[in-house]
C-alpha cells in the first residue's frame, strides 16, 4: 500500500518515520522497564513509582500509536487534528516521565560505579543489602529509584537509557504535534476545488 500523501508527500513520509521511531523507542522502554519491575518485585520489594508510572504511560502510548497508524493510513482527515491533540497530551505525559526519572538519575555517574576501592564497594553493597532486607515483604515498602539504579553499573546504564528514550519521545511527539495540523491543512488545500472565473 502506498503512503497517503495528504497533499504533501514529504511531510507525510516524515510523519510516518516519526511514528516508527516512536514505536521503536516505546518498545525498548517497555522491555527494559518491565525487566526492572520484574526483578524488583521478585525480590519482595515494591517497585519504584517512577518505573511503574513510566511503564503505564508507555504502554498506553504504544496502544494509541498502533491505532493512530491505521487512522493515518485510512485518510482520516479530521482525525489528523484529533491525533494532534492526543499527541500533545502524550507529549505532556512524557515530559513528566522524563523530569521524574531525571531527578534521581541525573546525579548518577555510571562509570564510577564499581571503580572505587574495595572498601567503598563493600560498604555500598552492605548498605544496599540492608535496605533491601529491611523492606523485604513489607507491604507499601519501597526503595527509591536511585538505590536501584545505582546498585550496579548495568542498572545505571539501563535506567539512563530509559530516561534518554523518554527525552527522545518528547522530541518525537513535539514533531508529530507540528506535522499533523500541517498535513490537515495541506490536504484541505489540495482537495478544495478551485473557482472558475467567467
Amino acid at each position: 500500500m502506498p503512503v497517503p500523501s495528504y497533499g504533501a508527500m514529504p511531510i507525510s513520509k516524515t510523519f510516518l518515520l516519526v511514528r516508527v521511531l516512536q514505536v521503536i523507542s516505546m518498545v525498548i522502554i517497555i522491555g527494559i522497564t518491565s525487566n526492572f519491575v520484574s526483578l524488583i518485585v521478585s525480590s519482595g520489594v515494591e517497585a519504584p513509582k517512577e518505573f511503574v508510572g513510566t511503564l503505564s504511560v508507555t504502554c498506553i502510548a504504544t496502544l494509541y500509536v498502533a491505532v493512530s497508524i491505521a487512522f493515518y493510513w485510512s485518510q482520516a482527515n479530521i482525525g489528523l487534528l484529533v491525533m494532534s491533540g492526543v499527541d500533545s497530551l502524550l507529549l505532556i505525559a512524557f515530559i513528566v516521565v522524563a523530569v521524574t526519572l531525571g531527578k534521581p538519575l541525573s546525579f548518577l555517574n555510571c562509570y564510577v560505579i564499581g571503580k572505587t576501592s574495595a572498601e567503598v564497594n563493600a560498604e555500598s553493597a552492605y548498605a544496599f543489602t540492608m535496605s533491601v532486607t529491611q523492606n523485604l515483604n513489607t507491604m507499601g515498602s519501597n526503595l527509591p529509584l536511585g538505590n536501584w539504579a545505582g546498585a550496579t553499573r548495568t542498572n545505571c546504564f539501563q535506567s539512563k537509557t530509559i530516561w534518554g528514550l523518554s527525552i527522545g519521545l518528547c522530541i518525537l511527539f513535539t514533531t508529530s504535534c507540528a506535522l499533523l495540523p500541517t498535513l490537515f491543512y495541506k490536504n484541505k488545500k489540495a482537495n478544495t476545488p478551485k473557482s472558475v472565473e467567467v
